[in-house]
């Protein structure tokens, strides 16, 4: 942690900004999700950021709190396609009370369950955990907050009509949850403040909840929020929730709009031009995305960029480009050099080190070695590279997961244990039985340079191309027109295996 003299790195800068602002005590950070469904890594930006901004806080010496909302509440918007026929029946009801289509206890709780578990495996540590059916509506926690709604309705509607949200003279923010447990607007008119009930039924008991719009803010005051990081799109616009959040806070709940730690933006799957969405499919879960990489890498692909930059989270080729850059940090921090990413390293690195070799390098060598470890380590050697066997390991798994789900064809090979069929030309025949004689007499480790530019010699004498060439190699060894750099990729098969295989013997 820097200073903002010193960096404008966006946590740096932001929780300098906040430091100024609360000067004193304890600094309250809230986050909220809803378990809506399964948890997709569009959902990481709104915890790792408040997250981000409690270490950079204590970095400072400050005393933070995280608190972290589970909005079990909302509604179940429709029968999703994972869901049984049964659950259209359920379409309405808050997701607190739909019943675990998986089984016991809640459909809320089951998600809510599932994503619980990468919160360790993230490294994120929540000081508190608040369910808002369970721990602020069943409580009464929230029953002043919906007095003071319906005690100021009159200023609710104005800062509704002050946003240009007109709403009818009959509309209420505070619903009732009926017989067939959905929520209604109830009427004001059926209050009764004495005996805390409106249309005869108590909200000190869950039975009734304000509008999402004075939710928010009411949650604030009631938990003592001073800093929430919230999605730039959805919230942010002008107008939009936080603007109406902050003018409910203030006016109706007499408590200050907590700060916005970081306005981030949306997480897209490649390069679909809609955020991940749950209900959309167009996601990729946790638990997906943590078997090609480790959590630390997913914590730096999130707080890496400005909020609030759009992130894209590309499984194909393009995440080599991700893992290198981790890497190239790494290795500049362990020469105590600086760069431009280290503050988002330095809170992203969890201690689950990963080589130096970059990973496009490793996915090659992993499959010349045929997935044999001590063929890999030597293979590395023999490149120059000095690594950590079970740090290799380690990450080996992650290039096989990487391999097996989504890895381009281009780039996977696999050698060809049997001679395929080929019709080979007679100028083919004698290029790779003149690379083979050349072959012969070279002492091992043999260098790629030397097996590049051979090749590139015995093809003009045979009148190849290039691509004829190269193919031709490709063809005998692995079965296809392509593969990795020929020069180094020979190099790393047992020379007297690829002796016979050129000269079609084996």
């Amino acid at each position: 942690m820097t200073q903002l003299t010193d960096s404008n790195y966006w946590i740096d800068v932001e929780v300098e900004r906040i430091d100024h602002a609360i000067p004193d005590g304890e600094i309250i950070i809230s986050s909220g999700i809803s378990p809506s469904a399964s948890y997709h890594i569009g959902h990481y930006p709104e915890v790792l950021m408040a997250e981000a901004l409690a270490w950079g806080l204590r970095q400072l010496g400050r005393e933070v709190r995280h608190i972290h909302v589970v909005d079990n509440m909302d509604p179940l918007r429709k029968r999703y396609d994972f869901l049984p026929e049964e659950y259209e029946q359920y379409v309405g009801w808050p997701i607190c009370l739909v019943p675990n289509p998986y089984g016991t206890g809640s459909y809320a709780d089951h998600f809510f369950t599932e994503f619980q578990q990468y919160f360790a495996a993230m490294g994120i540590v929540p000081t508190e955990v608040v369910k808002s059916y369970e721990d602020l509506y069943q409580t009464g926690r929230m029953s002043g907050q919906i007095e003071l709604v319906l005690e100021r309705l009159d200023v609710v509607k104005q800062i509704f009509a002050e946003f240009g949200r007109e709403v009818a003279g009959e509309w209420t923010p505070v619903q009732v949850k009926g017989a067939d447990n959905t929520f209604i607007n109830a009427r004001p008119e059926t209050w009764d403040r004495k005996a805390q009930t409106i249309e005869g039924i108590s909200y000190v008991d869950g039975g009734a909840k304000l509008n999402w719009r004075l939710d928010w803010p009411a949650r604030w005051s009631v938990l003592g929020v001073q800093v929430e990081p919230f999605n730039n799109h959805e919230h942010g616009a002008a107008g939009g929730s936080y603007d109406t959040g902050r003018a409910f806070s203030e006016r109706i709940f007499n408590y200050p709009a907590p700060i916005p730690g970081a306005r981030y933006g949306n997480v897209h799957l490649g390069d679909d031009t809609t955020k991940m969405s749950s209900s959309k499919g167009n996601l990729i879960t946790p638990e997906s995305v943590l078997r090609i990489i480790p959590p630390s890498l997913l914590r730096y692909f999130i707080v890496r960029s400005r909020p609030p930059k759009n992130l894209r989270f590309y499984t194909d080729k393009r995440l080599i480009n991700l893992i290198d850059e981790y890497k190239q940090v790494a290795a500049a921090l362990s020469r105590g050099e600086e760069h431009e990413f280290a503050e988002a390293y330095r809170f992203a690195d969890l201690g689950d080190s990963l080589t130096v070799v970059p990973f496009a390098h490793l996915v090659s060598v992993y499959q010349a070695a045929q997935g044999e470890l001590d063929r890999v380590m030597a293979i590395l050697q023999r490149s120059g590279y000095e690594v950590d066997e079970s740090v290799l390991a380690g990450e080996l798994i992650y290039v096989q997961n990487w391999l097996d789900s989504y890895a381009p064809a281009e780039v996977k090979f696999a050698l060809k244990q049997d001679m395929p069929v080929l019709d080979l030309d007679e100028s083919q025949r004698k290029f790779l039985a003149a690379l083979a004689d050349s072959l012969a007499p070279v002492q091992e480790p043999i260098e790629a340079e030397w097996m590049h530019n051979t090749i590139y010699e015995l093809k003009d004498a045979q009148g190849l191309t290039p691509a004829e060439a190269f193919s031709t190699i490709y063809q005998i060894i692995l079965g296809q027109d392509f593969g990795p750099k020929a020069g180094w990729f020979l190099t790393t098969l047992d020379k007297d295996w690829l002796i016979k295989r050129l000269k079609l013997e084996a």
